[in-house]
C-alpha cells in the first residue's frame, strides 16, 4: 500500500512535468505544477525515511530531484532541507504547511534556482528564478568590492568604541571580558535561536589565523546587537542550536563561518530551516575582523530572515547611506560608512527618496518569520535610582527601546530646587538606536529635550528643576526627515545614563507592614521595585518572602539603604519568584526591601515579617 501510494503520486507528478511550457529565458520563465502542498510533503517524508520512490521532477532540461537531509513536523508545520540528489554543491529547502509551502532549490555550479510556492488552492509550482534571488550577494557589485572600487581606503574604516556607559547590561554588551567564544549567548533560554558557527576558524576555544578572542566576540556581539530587538538567542554554542534544533527547527537558524578569503552569501529566507549561510574571514580586507565580520553577518543573517538588498542611488543595489547624516541601512552597503565616527546601521522600510526596496524589515522578521520582539521591560515607569550624592549610575539606571512604538519614562522629584546633569548613550557596539530625552514637569509641559545631532546621544547640562515631580522619558530618534535622514523605524535597541541630580529625591518605596502581604506586584526584566518596613526597636527576627508563579523575582534586603545586587544585608535569588530570606538580631531602623526581575513576573506577593 505505502509502496503504491508513492509511485502513484510519482507517475502524477512526472505527468504534470510532461505538460510545462518551456520558453528559453526568464522573462518567461519555465514553471511547473508538482501537486498540492500535502501530497508534496508526503512524498519528501516518504523519502527521508527511505522509500524507494525518488521525489524526481524536471523543469526542462534540469532534474528537481532533491536529497532530504532534514525533515522537521511540528503541528503540520515543516522545515526541510537537503540539496539536489547527486549534487552536494547544491542547496534545497522548504517550510510551511500544506495550505503554503516555500522553498529554494539553488545549484551552485551552474548558478541556477528554482522557487517553490503555493497558489490560493494549496498547489505547489516551481519555476525558474535568478540565481541572485536566492543568494543575493552573488551580484556583480557586491558591498565590499563596490566599496574599494569607489576608492574607499582600508586605512579610513573606524571600528566604533564602546560607550564607558556599557557595563553588560545585558550579555552582549560592554567590552570583552575573557569570555569563552565558543559558549557566547545573547539572550540564554530563548527557543527562539541562531547559530554562529564559527568551528571551522577555531582550534578549540582559540581562534585561527592571529584572529584575537576579543575580535571573535565583536564578531558576535555586532550580530547579536543587531538583532537585540527580537526574543533571539545568537549563540556560539553548539549544544544550544542542536537543543533549539530538535524543539523546533523552525525557530533556528545557521551560519557557517568559513577558513578562507571569498564571497559572503546567504540563502533568502532560509531561516527556520537547516539551510546556512557562509561567512568568509576576509583577511586580506583590512578591515577590522570583529567589526567588518559583525557586521557582514548582521547583513547576511539578514538575508536567511528574509530582508532583501536596500538599493537606490548611486549605489545601484547597495544604497551607500546618507553621510550627512552618518546612517545607512544594514541590508545597503555599509561599507561606504566605515569611516563615520558616529555611524548608525539600521533596518529599514525604503522611505528615503531612491529607494528601490519598500519591504517592512521588522513585518518580515516578526510576522513572516514569527520571531517575537522582546517584552517591553519599562511598561509604566521606574523610578531615576539616585545613589549617594544624587549620583545617577549606568548600572542601576538603563533600558532598552524595543519598537519604534516604545517610550521609557524614569520618574523622580526635586525636593525644593534642582540641577540635573545627565548623559545618555547607546550602549550597544554596532548600535541602531539614536537617544531622544525629554523631562517632563508633572503639568505634562515638556521642560527641556536633547538629541544630540549624527552623535546618538542626548545630554542635559546643568538644567535648574524647580520643586516638584518630574518624568524622563527616552524614546528612539530620529534627524532630517524620512526621505532624506532617517525616521525612528528601527531606531531601537540598549541605553543607560550617567550624570547627577543634586536636590532630588527618589520616588518612596512602599511601605510594608509585619505579616501584610503587598499582593499582585509584578515587574519587567530588570527592574527593580523597592518597599520598605520600619523597626522601631530590636527583633530578634526579620523574615521577609516573595511568593509568585511565574517569571523569576530576586530577593534582597538592607538596613538603612536601598539594596544592590552587591550591597545587601541577605539574599535569596533562585530560578523560581518564590524566596526568602532573614536577618537575625534585627537592629532598629529602616529596612528596604529590593525585588529584582531576573525575569518578568506578575501576580507577586511580597510579605514582611516582624519577630519581636
Amino acid at each position: 500500500m505505502y509502496k503504491r501510494r508513492s509511485l502513484a503520486l510519482a507517475a502524477m507528478l512526472s505527468l504534470a512535468g510532461l505538460t510545462q511550457a518551456q520558453p528559453a529565458d526568464l522573462a518567461n520563465a519555465l514553471s511547473v505544477d508538482i501537486g498540492s502542498g500535502e501530497q508534496v510533503i508526503q512524498a519528501l517524508r516518504d523519502q527521508h525515511k527511505g522509500a524507494r520512490t525518488t521525489f524526481f521532477r524536471t523543469l526542462g532540461a534540469d532534474s528537481l530531484a532533491v536529497h532530504i537531509k532534514d525533515f522537521f513536523d511540528k503541528n503540520g508545520q515543516v522545515s526541510i532541507s537537503g540539496h539536489a540528489l547527486g549534487n552536494a554543491n547544491s542547496v534545497f529547502f522548504l517550510k510551511g504547511n500544506s495550505k503554503k509551502l516555500h522553498g529554494f532549490l539553488a545549484l551552485n555550479d551552474g548558478r541556477k534556482a528554482f522557487e517553490y510556492s503555493s497558489n490560493e488552492l494549496g498547489q505547489v509550482t516551481v519555476r525558474e528564478v535568478p540565481y541572485t534571488k536566492v543568494f543575493p550577494d552573488f551580484e556583480e557589485k557586491f558591498q565590499r568590492d563596490y566599496a574599494l572600487a569607489q576608492g574607499v581606503s582600508t586605512l579610513a574604516v573606524a571600528a566604533p568604541t564602546y560607550s564607558p556607559m556599557a557595563l553588560r547590561q545585558a550579555p552582549h554588551i560592554g567590552p570583552y571580558a575573557n569570555q569563552d567564544v565558543t559558549k557566547l549567548e545573547s539572550k540564554p533560554g530563548s527557543p527562539w535561536v541562531f547559530y554562529l558557527n564559527t568551528a571551522a576558524v577555531m582550534s578549540g576555544s582559540t581562534p585561527l589565523n592571529g584572529v584575537s578572542k576579543e575580535q571573535m566576540y565583536r564578531a558576535w556581539q555586532s550580530v547579536a546587537d543587531q538583532y537585540s530587538m527580537l526574543n533571539m538567542n545568537v549563540t556560539t554554542n553548539r549544544t544550544v542550536y542542536d537543543a533549539a534544533r530538535a524543539a523546533n527547527t523552525l525557530r533556528t537558524g545557521i551560519i557557517n563561518f568559513v577558513n578562507q578569503d571569498g564571497r559572503s552569501f546567504a540563502p533568502l529566507q532560509s531561516f527556520g530551516t537547516t539551510s546556512a549561510g557562509t561567512l568568509y574571514r576576509n583577511p586580506s580586507a583590512g578591515f577590522d575582523y570583529g567589526y567588518g565580520i559583525g557586521m557582514t553577518g548582521a547583513h547576511e543573517v539578514g538575508h536567511q530572515m528574509g530582508m532583501s538588498h536596500d538599493g537606490g542611488g548611486s549605489g545601484g543595489e547597495y544604497f551607500e547611506g546618507i553621510a550627512a547624516y552618518q546612517w545607512g541601512p544594514i541590508m545597503g552597503n555599509y561599507w561606504m560608512g566605515g569611516s563615520w565616527a558616529n555611524q548608525l546601521f539600521t533596518w529599514s522600510r525604503g522611505e528615503y527618496s531612491t529607494a528601490n526596496n519598500q519591504e517592512d524589515d521588522f513585518r518580515i522578521m516578526t510576522v513572516n518569520e514569527s520571531v517575537p520582539y522582546v517584552a517591553d521591560d519599562n511598561v509604566s515607569g521606574k523610578a531615576l535610582a539616585l545613589r549617594a550624592a544624587g549620583e545617577i549610575n549606568p548600572q542601576d539606571n538603563w533600558g532598552q527601546i524595543e519598537r519604534n512604538s516604545d517610550s521609557d519614562v524614569f520618574n523622580f522629584s526635586v525636593a525644593a530646587s534642582g540641577v540635573l546633569n545627565l548623559r545618555i548613550d547607546p550602549i550597544e557596539y554596532l548600535r541602531m538606536l539614536d537617544v531622544d530625552a525629554s523631562i517632563i514637569n508633572a503639568a505634562g509641559q515638556v521642560v527641556a529635550r536633547s538629541n544630540l545631532a549624527v552623535n546618538r546621544s542626548a545630554e542635559f547640562k546643568n538644567l535648574q528643576l524647580g520643586a516638584g515631580s518630574y518624568q524622563l522619558k527616552v524614546q528612539g530618534g530620529a534627524e532630517g526627515t524620512p526621505q532624506n535622514g532617517f525616521s525612528n523605524y528601527s531606531s531601537v535597541g540598549y541605553y543607560a545614563m550617567q550624570g547627577s541630580l543634586t536636590g532630588g529625591t527618589e520616588i518612596p518605596a512602599t511601605p510594608l507592614s509585619s505579616g501584610v502581604p503587598q499582593l499582585n506586584q509584578s515587574g519587567a526584566t530588570g527592574v527593580w521595585s523597592y518597599y520598605a518596613i520600619s523597626l522601631p526597636s530590636a527583633a530578634s527576627k526579620l523574615t521577609v518572602a516573595v511568593k509568585g508563579s511565574n517569571g523569576d523575582a530576586d530577593l534582597f534586603v538592607r538596613k538603612d539603604s536601598r539594596p544592590t545586587t552587591a550591597s545587601y544585608g541577605c539574599k535569596s535569588d533562585g530560578s523560581t519568584s518564590a524566596e526568602t530570606c532573614s536577618i537575625t538580631s534585627a537592629a532598629a531602623g529602616t529596612y528596604y526591601v529590593g525585588v529584582y526581575g531576573y525575569s518578568a513576573y506578575t501576580g507577586l506577593s511580597v510579605t514582611a515579617t516582624v519577630t519581636p
